[in-house]
């Protein structure tokens, strides 16, 4: 299961189900279980006429996903949930996102409708600013499903990736469909995924060589003479200041070695005048790649799951890095 959870200051929010029930990440709740809170404290709604409630969607097949734009568990989510609102949705399916930011940018509705329509996201998408909505439902991660009845009630529970088909199928039996529709590739493969996800802010425990002597504030950094990063490790050179969610490069060029063991690298960046990365991998020929809105961006898009080393290259202040995850 891969997923993104929320840590606040009393640590994991949600650690229990609703209404204060125990909730088991990947168990199914019994047909007939408890009726589902209502939406709350939503910021508007994208793809809607108007605001959605769950009182208005009774009779419908309601399936629920709690995301956030910059998150890769979320995005390769998003395919199958545009299939199932086509292919169901005449048949009473409806597919409802709330969207619940994790960086201060994503709360911006600009930033969500954008990515929105890159995802070719038809469905309803309400906007949960405050956490309302996650804090009603006890949720706690990204992404996170609840398929609801016709009668509103949670009948399955589901946090993170590789739950397509039996998502699927459950949707199909609520609907009074038989067997069937199952595509190849819903549930990927990953497994030889050996890196966790790195965060950069100082929010987060950072994985920062321990030699760099990490920080918070502002703080010069320099590559030591030995080689680069141990596995699952990052150092930096240049000067950098370390905010609660992101990294943020001071001098005039900078650089971001890592060392990790996967296919893909995806990092949330930003910048505020467009920056052009230089991006090396196991030494070879460097990439270009223009980085400016903050959004997840793909470094690395490779097949073969092996470690890598990584160098990454800015030429001038101003980049934001929050987070680093892996394929």
């Amino acid at each position: 299961m891969h997923r993104r959870t929320l840590l606040g200051m009393g640590g994991l929010l949600g650690a229990t189900g609703l209404f204060g029930s125990p909730m088991t990440p990947g168990v199914a709740q019994p047909a007939g279980g408890r009726l589902a809170p209502e939406f709350v404290g939503l910021d508007g709604w994208i793809n809607a006429r108007g605001p959605l409630t769950l009182a208005g969607l009774r009779g419908k097949v309601v399936l629920v996903d709690f995301w956030t734009y910059s998150c890769i568990n979320c995005r390769r989510t998003v395919p199958y949930l545009n299939r199932w609102h086509s292919e169901y949705g005449p048949l009473g399916l409806r597919v409802v996102g709330i969207h619940t930011p994790e960086f201060g940018f994503e709360r911006a509705r600009r930033n969500v409708e954008t990515s929105t329509r890159e995802f070719g996201i038809q469905y309803p998408v309400g906007q949960d600013n405050g956490f309302q909505t996650w804090r009603a439902w006890s949720n706690r991660s990204w992404p996170a499903f609840y398929l609801l009845d016709r009668d509103g009630r949670i009948v399955l529970f589901r946090e993170g990736e590789g739950y397509a088909r039996e998502m699927e199928g459950a949707i199909r039996g609520l609907l009074g469909l038989g067997a069937g529709g199952a595509h190849p590739g819903d549930d990927p493969d990953l497994t030889r995924i050996a890196t966790p996800e790195m965060y950069f802010g100082a929010k987060h425990p950072t994985p920062q060589d321990r030699a760099q002597s990490p920080r918070p504030g502002e703080a010069a950094y320099a590559f030591a003479e030995a080689p680069g990063p141990r596995l699952n490790t990052y150092q930096l050179d240049g000067t950098w200041f370390r905010g609660d969610e992101a990294l943020v490069l001071r001098s005039s060029e900078g650089v971001l070695r890592m060392r990790f063991s996967a296919a893909k690298l995806h990092v949330v960046a930003a910048a505020p005048a467009a920056v052009t990365l230089r991006i090396r991998v196991d030494g070879g020929a460097p990439r270009l790649l223009p980085i400016e809105r903050p959004t997840l961006y793909t470094l690395l898009d490779g097949d073969v799951y092996c470690e890598h080393l990584i160098e990454v290259e800015a030429d001038q202040p101003g980049l934001s890095l929050f987070s680093a995850t892996f394929g």
